[in-house]
């Protein structure tokens, strides 16, 4: 079988994903346009460190207020009931530093400037196959939910501490009969935020992976990310202003990441990828000044474990 046409490279691409925005949108970049076979089940490790020298302003302006440190240790398991689903849990720690000056406009011990660490959201989907052929289409629904109180005001606050209700799509496709190992997918993402001082601020997300395989066991992709949140508030928010204990969970945040990695698949359970990222554009945020994963997932069951038994 070439081992390049879409059914083989369902089963690698599901297994060799890793996080592409971090923290918020682990769950989703670890899933993809080609679901595993039924029985799969999958674990996966990722560590990622990005540095946010800079803020975006609500007109997209850069300003510097101090730097932000982050890294985030991920774990995630999969499991694959039929051919046709795929369910999926990941949960974050998270680790912040800020470095700039005082409490950078905080009246808030997180940025203090040491390293401050916390387990976030737990995240959880369930993921549909709905085809697999020419063009594969793996809708999906997912949560996100706080499982302890943490800091969430200030530069290095871990999350925002809501619960998000996404319903997002996948869709891939092979190029393997014009262009030999070269596949392109995409996801659409909504998020339903839990409102904050009576605000609304849901999100579109979106993302686009172009990938190529070098051969049967290595690939290699270039990734654009964006974002746009609906409603919120524009930042930076006078210290006196009514909104201010809420600007950090508030801000209208946009931005477009673009980046690239490679993965390895070093046999039929285990492999290994790496990836780096960096924003180009934003507003109302923390800029990206460059985002680095790598991890190493194990996978067992479905197709391998049939042709064991």
């Amino acid at each position: 079988m070439n081992p390049f046409r879409p059914r083989p490279a369902r089963a690698v691409l599901a297994r060799g994903a890793t996080l592409l925005c971090l923290t918020l949108t682990s769950m989703a970049a670890q899933a993809q346009a080609w679901l595993p076979e039924k029985g799969s089940l999958s674990f996966s490790l990722n560590h990622s460190e990005a540095l946010n020298k800079k803020h975006y302003t609500s007109t997209g302006d850069e300003i510097d207020v101090g730097h932000t440190d982050l890294t985030v240790e991920s774990f995630a398991g999969s499991y694959s009931p039929s051919d046709r689903v795929q369910v999926r849990a990941v949960l974050p720690y998270v680790t912040t530093r800020y470095r700039g000056p005082g409490l950078g406009g905080h009246d808030t011990e997180i940025d203090n400037g040491s390293w401050h660490s916390a387990v976030t959201d737990l995240q959880l989907s369930v993921h549909f196959q709905v085809t697999d052929g020419p063009i594969a289409f793996a809708p999906y629904v997912g949560v996100i939910i706080p499982i302890q109180g943490y800091v969430v005001q200030g530069h290095a606050a871990p999350g925002r501490g809501l619960n998000e209700y996404w319903v997002g799509m996948y869709v891939g496709s092979s190029f393997n009969e014009w262009i030999p190992r070269m596949y392109v997918q995409g996801r659409f993402n909504y998020a339903f935020v839990d409102e904050v001082a009576g605000i609304a601020h849901d999100r579109n997300n979106a993302d686009l992976e172009i990938g190529y395989f070098l051969n049967s066991n290595w690939s290699i992709r270039v990734l654009a990310a964006w974002q746009d949140t609906l409603g919120g508030i524009d930042v930076p928010v006078p210290v006196t202003g009514a909104l201010f204990p809420y600007h950090d969970r508030l801000a209208s945040e946009s931005y477009v990441k673009i980046g690239g990695g490679t993965a390895w698949a070093i046999n039929d359970r285990w492999s290994t990828y790496a990836f780096y990222m960096e924003a180009v554009e934003g507003k109302n945020g923390h800029k990206t000044d460059h985002s680095m994963a790598v991890g190493v997932s194990y996978g067992f069951g479905g197709p391998l474990h049939r042709r064991r038994q």
